[in-house]
């Protein structure tokens, strides 16, 4: 059937449009040359045309496909058997955009009762616009902003991409089917075989995405993991080589503290018998007492200065070291354990302003807790983990508890335990608003028996639920009375 020259004409320029900014958003590569593109969809669409007029879509469309992929493989130095992949891939997900944009255009002139010729230019040239547009929302989505991830890859022979690949191959065929028959009946049935194509096309780069994700956080985890590995066999390494020097010291030293040892027994035997030898007593102590000094110093030199693991994100890397430098000023050790990758919940879970605040707060105000006590273990340590798939931030500490009345109103109003201490209680109210910003839950445990007095937790589980667990549950229980709170 012959169309009007100018229907299949501005059908494929907008298809050829639409194709390349779907290929440059699946690769996340810019075109230079605009003007050239537009020039080459123009003379893709006028071939194309001349080839429908004489022959049929079967015929024509299979071969714009080719020129496409051909041309694409081209235009970007791409080894042939993925830019056939990726134009595939390509066309299907125009030719989606296309079916939706004519649905959309159909009902918008239904809607508002507009006419229209059998072969109106200005329908076509809508749906072409409308099409566009819709490419063009879908890569607006956050997760699909930066291209399609899994496709950036060079081609790997996994069950996925071939899923993929017959999957588009569907569209294309019934896409091209649907065209040829007038028959109602038949073209109902392509239409609904189209359409089952199309969703599982969203379920098969959905799947893909993830599987992908999963792949990268894997190989992320290992790296860390080795990263960690590293780290230990390095602090392992400086450890021994600090036990050697100590012991070489401790063996240039033993022989004259033991001489030492004998002279003041000596003295001592002396003494009972004499009380002249005072002055020699004091030029003993004088010299052990420089003796000491000098082991002091030498044992000193060798005993390093221990390095907290590097999250690789400078601001936070400098904050941690300086809170362990406050820390260690209060004569508190301080711990920081790294089970994955910062960055990971930078990307999805919270701002990084708002994440080191949420550090600098927590940590103060366990130092803070820990010189409120008199527990002589001083200790802080900060965790972050995943537990059920779930990040976590965990700030653990050996200083006194939360007062009852504390725990009822983080989050409602300023209180703090530790007042006279300096705590303002700021840093849990800036905790709640960006908690409930995140859907992060807050978990509070205490404990009775363990290295550690308490732990704040924060929990990126989308529930910004607030939870107390504790060895005094009950107590808790009796005197809180709210239901924001879930005490176990």
């Amino acid at each position: 059937m012959s169309l009007p020259w100018y229907i299949p004409l501005t059908k494929i320029f907008f298809m050829s449009i639409s194709n390349y900014y779907v290929v440059t958003k699946i690769t996340n590569k810019k075109i230079q040359n605009k003007v050239l593109l537009l020039i080459s969809c123009l003379v893709v669409g006028v071939i194309y045309t001349c080839i429908r007029n004489q022959t049929s879509i079967l015929v024509a469309y299979p071969i714009y496909y080719i020129i496409f992929s051909i041309t694409y493989s081209t235009y970007s130095n791409t080894e042939i058997q993925r830019g056939v992949f990726l134009s595939t891939i390509t066309n299907a997900i125009s030719i989606i955009a296309l079916i939706t944009a004519s649905i959309i255009s159909f009902l918008f002139m239904k809607i508002n009762k507009l006419n229209m010729t059998k072969y109106s230019l200005i329908e076509y040239f809508i749906i072409g616009i409308v099409q566009i547009t819709l490419i063009y929302l879908f890569f607006k989505i956050k997760r699909f902003k930066f291209g399609i991830a899994f496709m950036n890859n060079k081609m790997q022979k996994n069950i996925l991409k071939v899923i993929g690949m017959f999957i588009s191959i569907i569209i294309l065929i019934v896409y091209t089917i649907y065209f040829i028959y007038s028959n109602v009946r038949i073209g109902t049935i392509f239409f609904i075989l189209f359409v089952i194509g199309a969703f599982l096309m969203i379920y098969w780069i959905k799947k893909s995405i993830t599987k992908y994700y999963k792949e990268k956080m894997k190989e992320r985890t290992v790296e860390i993991q080795q990263e960690q590995i590293k780290q230990q066999d390095e602090k392992i390494k400086n450890l021994q080589t600090e036990l050697a020097d100590v012991l070489q010291i401790n063996h240039k030293y033993s022989h004259r503290i033991s001489a030492m040892e004998k002279a003041v027994t000596k003295l001592g035997t002396k003494l009972q018998a004499n009380e002249e030898f005072a002055e020699e007593c004091g030029d003993i102590l004088s010299s052990i007492k420089k003796l000491s000094k000098e082991y002091k110093e030498e044992v000193a030199s060798v005993i390093k200065e221990t390095k907290l693991p590097k999250t690789n994100i400078f601001s936070i890397d400098n904050l941690l070291e300086y809170m362990k430098q406050e820390s260690e000023k209060d004569k508190i050790d301080f711990e920081l354990n790294l089970d994955f990758d910062i960055s990971e919940i930078l990307e999805t879970k919270i701002p990084q302003s708002k994440l080191e605040t949420m550090i600098a707060d927590h940590i103060r105000d366990a130092i803070i807790a820990i010189n409120c006590s008199d527990n002589k273990k001083r200790k802080i340590k900060v965790v972050l983990d995943k537990e059920d798939n779930n990040y976590q931030i965990k700030f653990y500490d050996t200083g006194i508890e939360f007062e009852i009345e504390t725990l009822s109103n983080l989050g409602l109003k300023r209180i703090t335990t530790h007042k006279s201490a300096g705590g303002s209680g700021i840093g849990f109210m800036t905790t709640f608003e960006t908690l409930k910003q995140c859907k992060a839950s807050l978990i509070i445990e205490e404990y009775s028996d363990l290295e550690y007095t308490k732990a704040v937790i924060i929990k990126f589980d989308n529930k910004n639920e607030y939870r107390i667990h504790s060895y005094r549950a009950e107590e808790i229980k009796n005197k809180i009375k709210d239901n924001r709170i879930i005490i176990e």
